[in-house]
């Protein structure tokens, strides 16, 4: 069982980080607050798929940046 555990982890991040760098360049495409911050909260084995619920369900809420003048 122990030797599951690493496996395990290494499994979450691999299926973690292609949506990690999804979310990343979705964020900036939609000129979010702070895009690199659901990138890091993502990439996290251990909260990153709740990141991911929480951002794939806000995401046309999230604080954007001011337009400039």
């Amino acid at each position: 069982m122990p030797d599951a555990v690493p496996a395990l982890l290494v499994g979450a991040l691999l299926a973690q980080f292609p949506i990690a760098v999804w979310v990343a360049l979705d964020a900036r495409h939609r000129n979010l607050r702070n895009p690199e911050m659901y990138w890091l909260g993502i990439v996290v084995p251990a909260a990153g798929f709740v990141v991911i619920l929480y951002y794939f369900s806000a995401r046309e809420r999230l604080p954007t940046l001011d337009p400039e003048p």
